[in-house]
C-alpha cells in the first residue's frame, strides 16, 4: 500500500490570512496544534526513495538551519493572539538525527517560549541506525525527544544491501535495543513486498523486531517510483497479488501478537502508543511546517490555509480541503467522522460524498457507514486508492 500521508504540494501564491474573505467559515474549536520540523539532508541516498533532496553537505552549517527554524517558529507564533497549545512536534526528513542534540534542545526551547508545550506533548525524532549511538541517543532524550521512529527497513543482511541501506543488521539490532531502553515511545519502520520476499522470512523479521518489546510498528510496501535509482535500473516490484497476500497475512499476524492496525501502514499495541502527530494529518487537524519544503494546514480567521516553506502559502476552498480529508481519513480504521470533517472544511460529510456511491461500495462490503461516519472494511483497505478515487470523482 503506497503511503500517501502528505497532501499534494500547492502552488506558491503567498497570500495573507486576511485575504480571500469569501471562503467558507471553519473553526479549529480550540484544538491543539501539531508542528512538523523538516531536516532536508541524508547521509546517503536509498535507491527506492523519492523523497530524497540531498546529501548532508561537507560544509554544513547547523546554526544557519537552526536560525531558519527559529524564524519560522516566530512567524507562525505571531499569527495567533495568544500562545497556541501544541500536541506534537515531529522532527522529520531527511535524517534529522544528523542534527546535534544541542540544536534539538534550542528549537524546543524556542517552541516553548512562543507556543505552549505540555508534559504530554509528543516530541518525535526520525533516526537511522547509521546515525545513532548511545551517547547521542541519551542526549536526544535529555533534550526533550520522547518518541523515536527508527528507519530499520529490513532485518535481513542481504536485503539491507539490496535496499541500499548503509547500516548492518548488527547496527539495526543495537539501535533497536538502545531505542527501546531510552525512549518512552519507540517505533520501527520496515519495508515489505521486496523482490522475491517470502512469508516465512518476513515473519521471522517481524518476530525479531517484536523481541524488542515494540508498542508501535510501521510497515510500508516497496514501490518503484519514477526517477529513483531503482526505477532507472528497472527493478521490478512484487506483483500486486503476492503483495496483497503478504499484506493481509501481516495484518492477521500482528493482530495475533496484540497489535491493532489503526492506519493502513501503522500498528500499535494500544491507543496510547499511536502516533499523535500522524493522526493529526489523518484526522484533518491543524499543523504547521517549519523549514524549507515543509507544508502545513491551518484554520485561521474562519478560513483554511496551506503553509509551505515556513509561511502562509494560499487559501484552500472547502472542496479542496474536503478532498484531502477523504484521502487522509479513509486511511485510518476509525474512518471519516462528521464531528471532525465539518469543522475542518466547512462541508458536511455526505454533502461532499455521494450517498449513492457510498451505498454501492457498502453493498460490496468495502466500507460501512451511518449518517455521520464512514470507514473501510478489511476488504476495503486492500482497495484503498480505488475507493478514494470513486468517492471523490
Amino acid at each position: 500500500m503506497k503511503d500517501t500521508s502528505s497532501p499534494k504540494r500547492l502552488k506558491e501564491t503567498h497570500i495573507s490570512p486576511q485575504e480571500n474573505a469569501g471562503a467558507r467559515t471553519v473553526t479549529a474549536d480550540g484544538e491543539k496544534l501539531a508542528v512538523y520540523i523538516h531536516f532536508p539532508y541524508c547521509k546517503s541516498r536509498c535507491p527506492y526513495c523519492d523523497f530524497f533532496r540531498g546529501l548532508l553537505p561537507k560544509n554544513f552549517h547547523e546554526d544557519e538551519l537552526i536560525q531558519r527554524y527559529l524564524s519560522d517558529i516566530d512567524y507562525f507564533a505571531r499569527l495567533y493572539p495568544q500562545p497556541q497549545a501544541v500536541k506534537s512536534v515531529f522532527f522529520g526528513g531527511g535524517t534529522p538525527s544528523l542534527l546535534s542534540p544541542q540544536a534539538i534542545e534550542l528549537v524546543l526551547n524556542e517552541m516553548q517560549k512562543k507556543f505552549r508545550l505540555d508534559d504530554d506533548t509528543e516530541i518525535s525524532l526520525e533516526a537511522n541506525p547509521n546515525t545513532f549511538e548511545r551517547e547521542k541517543s541519551l542526549a536526544f532524550h535529555t533534550a526533550g525527544i520522547n518518541r523515536l521512529s527508527l528507519g530499520v527497513q529490513a532485518l535481513q543482511a542481504d536485503d539491507l544491501k539490496k535496499l541500499g541501506r548503509t547500516h548492518s543488521l548488527d547496527d539495526a539490532l543495537a539501535a533497536m535495543e538502545l531505542g527501546a531502553k531510552t525512549f518512552p515511545k519507540f517505533s520501527v519502520d520496515l519495508i515489505y513486498a521486496r523482490p522475491n520476499q517470502q512469508w516465512d522470512t518476513w515473519q521471522k523479521e517481524i518476530d525479531l523486531a517484536l523481541q524488542f518489546d515494540l508498542s508501535h510498528i510501521s510497515l510500508y510496501e516497496l514501490s518503484i517510483e519514477e526517477g529513483t535509482p531503482y526505477w532507472r535500473k528497472n527493478i521490478q516490484p512484487m506483483n500486486e497479488e503476492d503483495a496483497l497476500s503478504l499484506y493481509n497475512d501481516t495484518v492477521s499476524y500482528l493482530r495475533s501478537k496484540g497489535f491493532s492496525r489503526y492506519e493502513v501502514s501503522n500498528f500499535a499495541k494500544s491507543p496510547s502508543h499511536q502516533s499523535v502527530h500522524n493522526l493529526t494529518y489523518w484526522r484533518g487537524g491543524d499543523y504547521i511546517g517549519i523549514g524549507e519544503g515543509a507544508h502545513g494546514r491551518l484554520r485561521l480567521n474562519g478560513q483554511i490555509f496551506a503553509t509551505l516553506d515556513g509561511r502562509i502559502d494560499e487559501a484552500l476552498t472547502p472542496e479542496e480541503r474536503a478532498e484531502e480529508l477523504v484521502l487522509m481519513g479513509l486511511r485510518i480504521e476509525e474512518g471519516l467522522q462528521e464531528k471532525r470533517f465539518y469543522p475542518a472544511c466547512g462541508l458536511h460529510l455526505f454533502d461532499f460524498l455521494s450517498k449513492k456511491v457510498t451505498k454501492r461500495l457498502a453493498q460490496l462490503d468495502l466500507l460501512c457507514y451511518d449518517d455521520a461516519n464512514i470507514k473501510l472494511t478489511d476488504k476495503g483497505f486492500t482497495l484503498l486508492d480505488e475507493i478514494i478515487l470513486e468517492l471523490v470523482s
